[in-house]
């Protein structure tokens, strides 16, 4: 059920909304979290935002949000600063972050309430009564978070987050720990808001998940490593995977992990993946006629369409 704004609610955002970080840098002592990252977010985009722990996520998102002052660069939303604009910025900023703000000792409502007193938003009951309709807490109004499931509490962490209507949505790994349908519910919230042009920047670890982004940002050691849509991150770095099905996946994992230009070998199920650059794609047939003359001689191999795991594969070195 698509969420339907308040008569005097404005979830649509027609100026020309852009966030545009400039070689953002985050240090902790000798430690650089982030490391000049630079980007842009369009108005009305889904942005995700992956990596493997201690990319710099966390970090990145929360100067992102105002709730971390870089140590240098800069951070520009429509046109404004953090340094000239904070108070205003803040009023256009949702943030939630890995630990649900939603206070566990409030109940449902109170949390409602507490956020739309606090955003000074005149009437929070209306836009809470829809907010909690369209997230399906209605019921649980008088549950307190901490009796939530962890699905339910992000839901009602996101309500919470938007209460005030901001132009963007900053949230951090909102699905982690979260059940199958309630991963699923809460992206259909952002899908309503994003149809209501709101901007959404999200770290999630699923990348099944970063996929429905229009853009992924990939972190790692503090570092912006690619910035781009899937399909275009794909062409630019030239993947092609494989896959080779055998009646021996023991033997055939074996024979493949000796070839140089077979990388990032990954049992699924019935099947090997391996990725093969551009310039030994020639050598493919080698690997299908040594499974076939040593182990197995109906293998088969074929190619098939890269994924982000195949990037976020090529990319970090574990």
């Amino acid at each position: 059920m698509p969420f339907t704004p308040g008569a005097d609610d404005d979830f649509s955002f027609r100026e020309h909304m852009i966030i545009q970080a400039t070689e953002l840098t985050k240090k902790y002592g000798d430690l650089t979290a982030v490391d000049k990252v630079s980007l842009t977010v369009e108005r009305g985009e889904l942005v995700g935002v992956i990596g493997p722990d201690g990319a710099g996520k966390t970090t990145f998102l929360k100067m992102l949000a105002g709730a971390l002052e870089p140590t240098g660069g800069s951070i520009v939303v429509n046109d404004k600063s953090f340094a000239k604009n904070r108070r205003e910025l803040k009023e256009e900023i949702g943030y939630l972050s890995q630990v649900s703000q939603a206070y566990g000792d409030l109940t449902v409502w109170e949390n409602i309430e507490f956020f739309g007193k606090i955003r000074k938003v005149r009437d929070w009951q209306e836009r809470g009564e829809r907010l909690l309709e369209f997230a399906r807490l209605t019921e649980f109004k008088a549950r307190l978070a901490d009796q939530l499931s962890g699905g339910m509490r992000q839901k009602l962490g996101i309500c919470c987050a938007v209460i005030h209507q901001p132009k963007i949505l900053i949230l951090d790994e909102p699905t982690t720990g979260v059940d199958p349908v309630s991963r699923r519910e809460l992206w259909l919230i952002l899908a309503s808001f994003l149809r209501n042009e709101m901007t959404i920047l999200v770290a999630t670890p699923y990348l099944n998940e970063a996929e429905r982004c229009n853009r992924v940002a990939l972190l790692s050691e503090g570092r912006l490593l690619r910035y781009n849509s899937v399909p275009a991150l794909i062409a630019e770095m030239s993947l092609h995977v494989f896959e080779i099905h055998s009646r021996n996946l023991k033997g055939a994992f074996e024979i493949v992990s000796g070839f140089d230009f077979a990388r990032n070998l990954v049992v699924l199920g019935d099947r090997i993946t391996f990725l093969v650059a551009e310039d030994s794609l020639q050598n493919v047939d080698t690997v299908l006629s040594a499974v076939r003359s040593r182990i197995d001689d109906k293998a088969e191999l074929k190619e098939i369409s890269a994924s982000l795991d195949n990037i976020f594969a090529s990319l970090i070195k574990t």
